[in-house]
């Protein structure tokens, strides 16, 4: 499994989401690469579909389907993760175990 995390310069929120991801792998006893990519400017978020910071993509697919809509891309904003119905600054642990554990 590849888990992918992309942010920018202005949104430090994926540092806790990589926290949390390598505490889901590790009470799982999953292994998996982790990657991180700084998004830069426009071009890079365009090359990448970057829909906010962070954004997490597990085997190139994005945790969250609301992403399948953004059609708009640019590096700079933070992104918002809405999980059984309330708003969250980053994806919640609940969502990131979903995804891996499906993805196990």
């Amino acid at each position: 499994m590849k888990i992918t995390i992309l942010h920018n310069k202005t949104c430090n929120i994926w540092r806790t989401t990589k926290g949390i991801i390598e505490t889901i792998l590790k009470e799982s006893n999953l292994s998996a690469e982790i990657e991180e990519i700084a998004v830069a400017n426009d071009a890079e978020a365009q090359e990448h579909h970057f829909a906010g910071s962070p954004q997490v993509l597990i085997d190139g697919q994005d945790i969250d389907p609301m992403a399948r809509k953004v059609t708009n891309y640019h590096e700079s904003g933070c992104r918002f993760y809405i999980w059984k119905d309330k708003l969250h600054e980053g994806p919640p642990k609940e969502m990131l175990e979903e995804a891996i554990l499906n993805k196990k």
